[in-house]
């Protein structure tokens, strides 16, 4: 059963090469572009305007500045507050299609992040998770009920991993640490995490299929 108000989080960098070495695939990182924001402004950017109305052809005052553009900073904090208020949640069943390596007993965690970590390893931030204590799906058949709370709304999708611990390397008592490692059953879209869209407040309905025993 789910233990109230207990939530874990997930080492996405843990995450992330586990999968990509059991895969074997290596996503190139993609480059950032910089933005100057620290740029210096032109010379004359704090002389004071010409006296009179005629400003004359020296005058930058129709001059379009590079830096007159929309302001990253201003953009993200623009984005935040549009968001709706109040958290989402994902509730749904998890069964398996692989085949346990280590009994089908134990921990079964899920994960909700803001990119995918299985391809951006240090860019995906964890936002909300949850973890379903001492579940048995050494059954084909099992199925595994289980809730996500506390995930903000918003338009992009966001991206969920799940695994069962069933060789019981996962240290309670450092949640931080909580990744899946050789032999765990985790939940894979092809060679990505399932991904979903929580756009309001309203609980959105996701079944997870744990099809890939990793075998590093």
């Amino acid at each position: 059963m789910l233990k109230p108000g207990y939530t874990v989080g997930v080492n996405t960098r843990s995450l992330g090469f586990a999968l990509l070495a059991a895969l074997g695939w290596v996503g190139c990182d993609g480059a950032t572009a910089s933005i100057d924001a620290g740029a210096s402004p032109p010379a004359d950017a704090g002389a004071p305007p010409p006296s009179g109305s005629d400003a004359g052809p020296g005058s930058d005052a129709g001059t379009t500045s590079v830096d007159a553009g929309i302001s990253p900073v201003t953009d993200a904090g623009a984005i935040d507050a549009a968001a709706p208020s109040g958290t989402g949640s994902l509730t749904g069943n998890v069964t398996r299609s692989a085949a346990p390596a280590a009994g089908g007993r134990g921990h079964l965690y899920v994960a909700v992040f803001t990119s995918d970590p299985v391809t951006d390893r240090t860019g995906a931030m964890n936002v909300a998770n949850a973890r379903v204590e001492n579940v048995d799906m050494s059954a084909d058949g099992a199925s595994i009920p289980y809730t996500v709370s506390g995930i903000p709304p918003r338009a992009e999708p966001y991206f969920v991993t799940a695994f069962l611990d069933d060789n019981g390397t996962v240290s309670a008592t450092d949640p931080s640490a909580a990744g899946p490692d050789r032999g765990d059953l985790v939940a894979l879209e092809g060679f990505a995490s399932p991904r979903v869209t929580v756009s309001s407040e309203a609980p959105v309905a996701l079944d997870l299929v744990l099809n890939f025993n990793l075998p590093f």
